[in-house]
């Protein structure tokens, strides 16, 4: 079994922004489905999860650990082969959350030529994220043309070198091409730090992404008084 990756290309739907890395992070992120129960935590028995099962969600989890008001800002160029540029600024804030699903603000703000195009200048909506998801959700099956590659990295984020885990998947359908590769780290809200999506039609490079962290309020969750 492997990690999948999503598309998250503004020019395409800007509202849908946060939905979509959510299933990025889903498939993607290399032991996701462990953020809140570390496998040293687990019975030595306990049989892997299959599907049908519910286990825990990665977007809960990464954003579960941090108190509300929680939020993250991240910027994201979309070039075209005929060189037109796009530009969204996606702000996430947590504005609720309880033991069983949490909820995220998103609003997005497009330039460039996804304003031109007659996009939406700014959107706003609110993505509801359960606590357990079912196993087939974070997780696809093997399949002809797919391949993934894994590892971690430092990446500067604000001048602060932070460990991550990356993600790179090629997929491969006739002449087409897709290579999507995303950057996660626990300690940030949401949990992605950079994201880099290629799409090629041949040798020839039809659209070029890149998303980044831009900045980061993370606010820890409030400890319950020690009793005496």
């Amino acid at each position: 079994m492997r990690r999948a990756v999503a598309l998250l290309l503004v020019l395409a739907a800007p509202a849908s922004a946060l939905a979509q890395a959510s299933d990025l992070l889903n498939k993607a992120a290399k032991g996701a489905i462990d953020a809140v129960v570390p496998p040293g935590d687990r019975p030595a028995d306990a049989a892997p999860p299959k599907p049908g099962d519910l286990v825990n969600n990665p977007p809960y989890a990464h954003w579960a650990q941090f108190a509300v008001g929680t939020s993250v800002t991240t910027k994201e160029v979309v070039t075209l082969g005929d060189g037109s540029v796009a530009e969204a600024v996606v702000a996430s804030k947590l504005v609720s959350k309880n033991k069983d699903r949490l909820t995220v603000e998103t609003t997005v703000n497009a330039g460039g030529a996804g304003k031109q195009s007659g996009a939406v200048e700014q959107t706003k909506t609110l993505t509801d994220f359960p606590a357990r998801v079912k196993y087939e959700q974070t997780d696809t099956p093997d399949a002809a043309g797919y391949s993934v590659t894994e590892g971690k990295e430092l990446v500067d984020v604000k001048g602060k070198q932070v460990e991550t885990e990356w993600t790179e998947a090629t997929a491969s359908n006739g002449d087409e091409t897709v290579i999507e590769k995303i950057w996660t780290a626990q300690g940030i809200p949401g949990g992605i730090v950079k994201q880099t999506l290629t799409k090629k039609k041949g040798a020839q490079v039809a659209s070029q992404s890149e998303l980044v962290l831009v900045e980061y309020l993370a606010k820890p969750e409030a400890r319950a008084p020690e009793r005496r």
